[in-house]
Parts: C-alpha cells; structure tokens; sequence
C-alpha cells in the first residue's frame, strides 16, 4: 500500500480514502482517482484518472459529486467534473470487474466551450517496473518488444499504442497483465523527468496539433481493459491484518563514509512577494540568495534592488531569463554598479526549452568582460531536468557547471505526489550526474509549485508598474503557491530532499523562496533548515532506517557521527539507534537531531511542533 503522508501535507480532498474491492481487484478512491489497483493482493496500476489539460497543459482540477456502489459487489459509478474558470467539463466513469478482468468507461460532455490539449484517461505504472519487458500493440494490428526505461527516457518509450502487455507485480511473484484502449490513440511518457514516481500511458499523442477546441455539448468517450492472470482471490485482504495502534521499531544502519559526497551548500531564492523588502524575514540558514530577472518585465530593476538588500553579505546566484546577451544588457549594466564579489554566479536562460546553452553561456562570458564583471557562468536549464535531458547534446562542448530545477506538482499537486517524488529526485539526480560527465551541478530552485509555466502556449503574466507592489516573477504565476510550503511537516520532505539530492559534483541546493507565502516560513522548518545548513561541506555516511530519511555525517567532533532522522509518513514511527538503549519516537512530520559521540552516549535534540 502507498504510505500515507502526515495530514498537513495532504490536500482536503485527500484525507479521506475509501478502498473498494470487487472480487480478487482491489483500489483506493481519493480525490476522485483510483489509485494503488491491485489484483489479488499484487500491484498492477498505480492510477487511472480523468484528465483535462488546458491550451498551456495547466490541469483542471477534477472533482467527485457522487460515487454509486462504492460499498456493493456491482457496478461503480463516479460522477465528477472537472473546472477552471469558465471552462467545465463533466464526467462519469463506470468500473466493473471479474475474476480477471478490470473494466473502466469514460463519458465526459464539454458543458463550455474549452480549449484543451488533452482530455481523457491516463493511466499511471510503478516506477519498480523499470526494466521489464513490455509489448505494445498498434492500432494497425502489428507490435513492438521494448522495455520499461530502467535510465530516464527523454522521449516517449511507446508510442501508437492501442494495448500494452507486461508483467506486474512484486518481484518474484509475476502476473501476467495485459491494458487494451479504446477511444483514442494512447502513448507512454517517462514521469521521472518531472520527479512523478512513474510512466504514464496518455491519450491523444503528442504529434496531433493542439490545442484543440471542444464545444459545448461535445462528448468524449474511452475506455480501458485490465485483465490479470492468474488469479488468487482473497490474497488482496492481507493489509487489512495486524494492530494499527502496535508500533515495531526499525532499525537505523550506519555504513561506510560516502566517497566525494558532502552536504551541499544551502541557498533560497530571493523573494518574488508583493512589497518592499524583507528586512527582519531574511533565512539565515541561506547561504546566498538566488534572483530571476526578466529584463522585458517592467518591474526587473526593483527585484534586482530588493534582491541586493535582502542578501546583505550574501553574494546573489543571478538567472537572466532573456532570447539573448542583447537583450540581457540592461541587467549587465545594472550588475557593472557592483563589485563582482557580490554575485556567485550568473546564467542566461531563453529560447526552445529554457537553456542556457553552450552558445549562449559562452557569449555571455564575453558580455561579462566587456562590462568588466568576473562572474561564474552557468549553463543547464532553468525548467525542469526534463529540459536537461532532452537537450543536453547542445551543452557537450560546455565544460563549466549544469543547472536544474525541481518541483514535485509538474502534474499532480497531491500529498502522495510530494512525498513520493523523493526516491525520484535520487533518480534525477543520479541521471543529471550521468549527463553531466563530471561537470559540477547547482540544482534548483526546488519549489513546490511551479514558479514559471515551462510548457505555456500563451504570454506570462507581468507586473503592471515598475514597482514591486504586485510582485513578479512567481507572485504573478497561478498554482506558484502552495499552503503546505508553510506546513510544519515540510521540514521531514526539506530533510528527504537534501538526502536525495547530496551527491558527488552537487555544490548547492536551493529551496524555496526566502520570505513571503513562498517561503519555509514554519519553524519546524526553519530549524530543519538550520541544522542542514550547519553540516554544510561535512562528509556524509551511508545510513538507512526502513521507512524514515536518514541524513548521517562524520561529525567535527572526534570520531562523532550526527544524524537527523524524519518521518514522513502519517504514523508515529519508532526507530532503534546504536547505542541508544530505547527506541527514539518520531510523530507523523517530526525531525530529531542525534550526536552519537565516541563514550559519551548519545545527545538528541527533537523537533517537533508544540
């Protein structure tokens, strides 16, 4: 079963799951979705939805009015809309099963006019069948052997597809699965790239224009069919055994020091907010201050001022989102009023992708001689590492550092897409390393939502006036702002992230805003960013503790090691550490400081809210 994630990091409409059985098939219905889809006890889908994707691929948000038969043995029925503005879509989705056999159908009728680039099923596969085979069948009859992805695939790895094969399950205990489409032409996509925990089976492909006007009235239909062999019917109950109040304590192991892998430096972004400055609000576990500055907005000079203020000391990490040097030379010519010691490093980011390629760094060199600045240039990607892996051969000859940024909610704004991102940003990492060929890597901003639109077909949103009483930048972006970046648990996802994140050639990491409704305003948070921030440069030990992030590192202190332990899961987790004679307890969303000390027991400062 998916771990839950501690309540504060779930949306309203996720605190409620109700699990709907039918024979040996077995799903979780929450937020209108069927997630976790077993069959006979094994996975076999992680989700099957209803999707709406406006003119910029924004995705309207769906919603449940009605569910017939969730408590029976027949047919079940959800009646659901989805909705943005005035455009509104309404759709039902009717599930029935057998021993073998999930079948699920699609209505949805246009109740508006709506400009959309999708609109239908999309089903989700686990990220554990990385390297499996899969047959797709066409719709002109023929099929191709291929696999799953085990590295990250740039491009779709299926395409045309009118029916997949594959063999599910856990490992070891195989079931033979096989999904038919209809309604549609469907193709995969590597979710990986966006730090989605898996490969998503989508239609209408890509190739086909868009966007596409539905009118009003318009009616779309699909459906899929599941069936899974062989069947063990009764296996699928076995979650429901043990007592739900008993906690087992796991087990913290501590290996061997991780070669060339230290903690990374620890930056924010400076603020995009609305007023003046952020005097009294400034993160004093940031390191520098990372500055957006788009020279065609009218409000760039301001940012650029309030950033200068904010850092104070701090040097600024400065990314110019501009077509070229020409039209980044105003910002230059603001940066030559200051000693280069006041910026750490600089990018150029415009054009197919949002990359600062090898070109373009390279031109941006001789603009910074020219205006007698002497700065770091940066080249990568200011979107996600999608655009890094689709593009890296424009950055082959680049020999300096790569860049990247990260947000969890590309496609999916859920609690469990939060939390689950994290073994995926393990893999990006890993990947981007792999690409990035021993070149250093700064990697971030890492947001919730995403600060800019990387995929809009339309303009993006600008301040009206020079000043910044509107904000910019990620003040002015819908969905750029999520509640739970001030929730006290997202100190436990700060903690996974920098684990996930921390390896060979990654010299920083950047997370959220600095101040305002964008920053890690919680002090649980602020804390965990504290303690993290301390350790910056020590050497990491390879640790793991069974369903908790584990960050160790060899202490400065003689023969010490320090850990920092959190729990993000949504029960209270216990933890056995050596030498500790008793079990440290972690509440859903807590954080704890360990100091193992060579003869002197063991020192632990928890963090948790009051």
């Amino acid at each position: 079963m998916l771990t839950s994630p501690p309540a504060d990091l779930l949306r309203a409409d996720e605190l409620t799951t109700t699990r709907i059985r039918r024979g040996p098939w077995q799903a979780d219905l929450r937020a209108g979705e069927l997630e976790d889809i077993r069959h006979a006890g094994r996975p076999v889908l992680r989700s099957v939805r209803v999707v709406v994707r406006d003119r910029d691929w924004k995705t309207l948000r769906s919603r449940v009015e009605r569910i017939d038969g969730a408590d029976g043995g027949g047919q079940l029925v959800l009646h659901g809309y989805a909705q943005q503005g005035d455009a509104l879509v309404r759709w039902r989705i009717t599930v029935t099963a057998d021993d073998e056999t999930f079948r699920l159908a699609m209505r949805a009728e246009a109740k508006s006019d709506v400009l959309r680039n999708r609109l239908g099923l999309i089903v989700l596969h686990s990220p554990d069948l990385s390297g499996r085979q899969l047959t797709v069948d066409h719709p002109d009859g023929g099929s191709t052997s291929t696999v799953f992805p085990i590295e990250i695939s740039p491009h779709q790895p299926a395409l045309d597809i009118r029916a997949l094969s594959w063999r599910g399950g856990d490992p070891g205990d195989d079931v033979e699965c096989r999904l038919e489409l209809t309604g549609d032409v469907f193709e995969m996509e590597d979710q990986r790239n966006w730090t989605d925990a898996s490969y998503k089976t989508y239609s209408t492909p890509l190739s086909v224009p868009f966007p596409v006007e539905l009118r009003a009235g318009e009616v779309v239909e699909q459906s899929l069919t599941l069936t899974c062999t062989p069947a063990r019917a009764g296996s699928g109950d076995a979650d429901d055994a043990g007592d739900a109040g008993a906690i087992d304590a796991v087990s913290l192991t501590i290996g061997e020091r991780l070669r060339d892998t230290t903690v990374p430096r620890l930056t924010t972004m400076a603020s995009t907010a609305a007023g003046v400055n952020g005097e009294g609000r400034s993160a004093a576990w940031a390191r520098e201050l990372l500055v957006e500055l788009d020279p065609a907005t009218p409000n760039w000079a301001a940012a650029l001022e309030r950033a200068l203020g904010d850092a104070g000391l701090r040097p600024l990490d400065v990314r110019i989102v501009a077509a070229g040097v020409g039209a980044a030379e105003p910002v230059l010519d603001a940066l030559a009023a200051h000693p280069s010691s006041r910026f750490a490093r600089i990018g150029l980011f415009g054009g197919a992708g949002h990359l600062a390629d090898t070109d373009t760094s390279r031109a941006l060199v001789a603009a910074l001689d020219a205006h007698g600045l002497d700065i770091q240039v940066i080249a990568g990607t200011r979107a996600h590492f999608t655009e890094l892996n689709r593009g890296i051969d424009r950055l082959d000859s680049w020999r300096g550092p790569i860049v990247f940024s990260i947000t969890p909610f590309m496609h999916d704004t859920s609690g469990y897409q939060l939390v689950e991102s994290l073994a995926m940003q393990r893999q990006v990492v890993t990947a981007a390393r792999r690409l990035a060929g021993g070149r250093p890597m700064h990697i971030g901003p890492i947001t919730l939502g995403a600060r800019f639109n990387a995929v809009a077909t339309t303009p993006a949103p600008s301040a009206p006036g020079p000043d910044l009483a509107a904000g910019y930048g990620a003040a002015l972006v819908e969905g750029a702002t999520d509640p739970r970046t001030g929730a006290a648990s997202l100190a436990a996802w700060l903690v996974a992230s920098v684990a996930a994140l921390s390896a060979p050639k990654v010299q920083t990491l950047c997370f959220v805003e600095e101040w305002g409704p964008r920053a890690a305003s919680h002090p649980q948070a602020v804390q965990a960013l504290t303690w993290l921030s301390q350790l910056e440069g020590a050497t990491l030990i390879e640790a793991s503790a069974p369903g908790l992030a584990v960050i160790a590192i060899a202490s400065r202190a003689e023969g010490g090691t320090v850990l920092i332990i959190a729990n993000l899961s949504a029960e209270r987790s216990a933890v056995n550490v050596p030498g500790e004679p008793s079990a440290v307890q972690l509440d859903p969303g807590e954080v704890t400081r360990i100091e193992l000390r060579r003869g002197s027991g063991l020192a632990n400062d928890r963090l948790a809210e009051e």
